[in-house]
């Protein structure tokens, strides 16, 4: 039975080490008497969380045990209260991060396999409960994995629960059976905290109504992986249509294939790209989700905000640094002659030409400006935006308005506002490039030569 849990499932590999976390307890010594047993070379991990008198004595018991086998032997320790008050997170945790952060460190620099914990089916069906209490999707619901990776702690290194399949009778069973002495943890009676509150009275309240309600729990849980597994390929097949942009800080969407998938499947997009940019992070808001898949803007959890620009859709830490190469910018001031090469590869070209046609009234493209060249005169410079800068545009006879407003109404993002270029006739703002010209300049029935104003990207 082992030799396939332990190679099939957890993906273990004869002749490698293991990290082995131990607390001293009947299913962390199960777990390392299989290992060693097994004949995998084990190195016993013990981390102290500092919450109870006696955490010490355990330490030293589990030392003591690990000596007497031939083991490897590692520990640390941290205060737990203390980072969970400094963090905002509960006991559990910041317990939870603490151990793992110091298991894996471990298996790194002992070149490791595999980090190894303890969890069993008791552990499986309480970990579904919770997170079905706290409103999970099915990457909740799907429970626990004999094998899997926590890209939060490390992105190679997986971890292995090899007694996902025994119950907590079984190992108590076998720690009688092969002579070892746990070492019981007392805060496991502590209703302060909610896996126990959920494992001393809920569960036996449920088991009330349906004596196997624990393993209902763990069937579902199996039914579920499966179905979780076959999401994920639709999902992949999804993310490689829509992802048109990925960096440290940020996702990008293509906007129009966002538009032809269902709400259902964007918002398992969403979900993937916030664990993807924030990895570990849980329990994200249902509602932002929401307006998220209806490509809407939204704050998530983990300071990750959704929001919309043309035919994109960003999900983005708020400290991210977004990129700028489908805005045109501009950086010292220039003069525009005939042609000028701007930041980001776009190009402004500069042509007074007499007026003849009608190609200036017929123009639809907003990177190209028509005005008029005698009113403009000759000496046009491209900068971006000083503070109270204002600007007259077309339409507007008479006032002006703040350029600040101008970029507002156009909803232009505002990270490219700052060096967004304007084309300027003395300090006059002449064009706007993309967006307007300023109305005391535009081409008039008097008009008889007009200056084209160009930019496009190369």
């Amino acid at each position: 039975m082992w030799h396939d849990i332990l190679r099939s499932q957890c993906g273990l590999i004869a002749g490698k080490p293991v990290v082995a976390g131990v607390s001293g307890g009947p299913d962390s010594l199960c777990l390392l008497d299989v290992l060693q047993e097994a004949g995998y070379t084990v190195i016993v991990a013990h981390f102290n969380h500092c919450l109870r008198l006696d955490a010490d004595r355990e330490a030293a018991a589990v030392q003591t045990m690990a000596a007497a086998r031939g083991l490897d032997f590692i520990t640390d320790s941290a205060d737990v209260g203390a980072h969970a008050a400094n963090q905002g997170f509960s006991l559990e945790q910041a317990a939870r991060i603490l151990r793992y952060h110091f298991l894996f460190a471990a298996a790194r620099v002992r070149g490791a396999q595999a980090v190894a914990v303890g969890h069993t089916a008791d552990d499986q069906a309480e970990t579904v409960l919770m997170h079905f209490l706290r409103g999970a999707g099915l990457s909740g619901l799907k429970g626990m994995s004999p094998r899997t990776r926590l890209p939060e702690f490390d992105p190679g290194i997986p971890l292995v629960r090899p007694l996902l399949g025994l119950w907590r009778a079984d190992t108590e069973a076998y720690c009688r059976e092969r002579g070892l002495q746990p070492v019981y943890d007392l805060t496991n009676a502590d209703p302060a905290y909610l896996r126990n509150r959920l494992r001393l009275e809920l569960i036996p309240e449920l088991e009330q109504h349906n004596p196997r309600f624990k393993q209902a729990l763990v069937r579902s849980a199996q039914v579920l992986q499966g179905d979780f597994e076959l999401l994920g390929e639709v999902l992949d097949a999804a993310w490689e249509r829509a992802v048109c942009g990925q960096e440290a800080g940020y996702v990008a969407f293509a906007r129009p294939a966002l538009e032809g998938m269902s709400l259902a499947l964007r918002r398992n997009l969403f979900r993937r790209a916030a664990t993807t940019l924030r990895p570990g992070l849980a329990d994200l808001d249902f509602a932002a989700l929401e307006r998220a898949a209806a490509l809407q803007p939204a704050d998530l959890t983990g300071g990750l905000r959704i929001f919309v620009e043309a035919d994109k859709v960003y999900l983005a830490a708020c400290e991210a640094d977004l990129p700028l190469g489908d805005y045109p910018r501009v950086g010292e001031p220039a003069t525009l002659v005939s042609h000028l090469d701007l930041d980001g590869g776009w190009t402004l070209s500069a042509d007074s030409l007499p007026l003849e046609g009608d190609d200036w009234s017929s123009n639809t493209n907003p990177w190209t400006a028509w005005l008029d060249a005698e009113l403009v005169g000759n000496s046009l410079m491209v900068r971006a935006r000083r503070a109270g800068d204002r600007f007259q545009p077309l339409g507007m006879p008479d006032g002006t308005l703040t350029l600040q407003d101008f970029f507002v109404n156009l909803k232009l993002p505002q990270r490219a506002r700052a060096n967004w270029p304007l084309v300027c006739a003395g300090e006059q703002i002449v064009w706007v490039a993309g967006f307007r010209i300023a109305h005391p300049l535009r081409v008039t029935a008097g008009t008889r030569r007009v200056l084209r104003l160009h930019l496009r990207k190369k």
